[in-house]
């Protein structure tokens, strides 16, 4: 993010609206701050070198004793402080993986942690800011898009050049940012929780899943595919594995290559809806070296959402 010569470095925060159905009844989660009195989403500043997502799991857990998945992101709130610096959290809605606290960390910053309703969550908080992502969450259940599984298209990281490589393209590996990428990225994954993860054969993909897979205790499914070689000769079989992905809306990661992501884009395209398709990359290269694109889709396989995050190698 640049910031204007001058100009103090904007605060940058991230945190997540857990949700949950108790009774028949949709509920969220908020947390109370002393220090201002108030109600509010779970949130926290960026430690340095962390990622958004990672920051908002974090935050959560630190703040209310739960670790959360997160899904579709909600608007983010930019608001100016009072010493003139500007700050934007941004927001995810979440669900809880495990309960790994008694509670919050500390008890000057938050002291009470509930599960409430959503009218009652929209009477609660304080801050206009948080009225927003409780009234999309709102938005989203009525729609009856609340339940969302992740899709990351990962593009593998940085590689050793092609004019510097003597042997196959098949082992052609990362170079030394590109092994950074693939060291920062399970902290970045993790904040969503993929069960499942589909990458071409080929070192550099396969290099810059696995230190994700092995922290998760995932196995590595290869698909010729997703390969350069197997995407140049048979496109549509490409097709066929994204198509079969996003019907089965599992939260997977499928690592790639550049040469095959307009394929993967375009049967992205097909099923996703008009707002979301805007958010997909038009033009070569579509996504850095390291880059996810990650896809929000629906049991019935629509792409409702979609980000775009880079690992944070510093």
């Amino acid at each position: 993010m640049s910031v204007a010569p001058g100009k103090p470095p904007p605060v940058l925060a991230a945190g997540a609206l857990a949700w949950r159905e108790k009774g028949g009844r949709l509920q969220v989660l908020l947390v109370h701050r002393p220090r201002y009195d108030d109600w509010s989403i779970p949130k926290g500043k960026l430690d340095k070198g962390e990622t958004f997502p990672a920051a908002a799991v974090r935050e959560v857990a630190e703040e209310t004793g739960y670790r959360v998945r997160l899904h579709r992101p909600l608007p983010a709130s930019v608001y100016l402080l009072p010493d003139g610096r500007t700050k934007i959290v941004q927001y995810w809605m979440g669900t809880v993986r495990a309960k790994i606290g008694p509670g919050p960390e500390s008890a000057a910053e938050i002291d009470r942690v509930r599960w409430v309703g959503l009218d009652e969550a929209e009477s609660m908080v304080t801050r206009q800011g948080d009225q927003v992502p409780l009234q999309t969450l709102r938005r989203h259940a009525e729609a009856g898009e609340l339940r969302t599984a992740p899709i990351v298209i990962q593009r593998h990281g940085a590689a050793v050049s092609r004019s510097k490589w003597r042997r196959g393209e098949g082992e052609r590996p990362l170079n030394s940012k590109g092994k950074k990428q693939a060291k920062a990225l399970p902290a970045l994954l993790d904040a969503f929780d993929p069960v499942s993860v589909v990458s071409s054969p080929w070192e550099r993909c396969l290099s810059t899943v696995e230190p994700f897979a092995r922290a998760g205790g995932l196995k590595v499914r290869t698909k010729d595919e997703l390969t350069e070689a197997g995407h140049a000769k048979h496109p549509s079989r490409t097709e066929a594995v994204i198509d079969r992905v996003l019907r089965e809306a599992r939260p997977t990661v499928v690592c790639t290559h550049r040469p095959v992501l307009p394929t993967v884009i375009e049967a992205v395209r097909r099923s996703a809806q008009p707002g979301a398709s805007l958010e997909l990359p038009r033009e070569d290269p579509y996504l850095a070296a390291g880059e996810a694109l990650l896809l929000h889709v629906t049991p019935d396989g629509a792409v409702v959402a979609i980000e775009r995050h880079l690992p944070n190698i510093g």
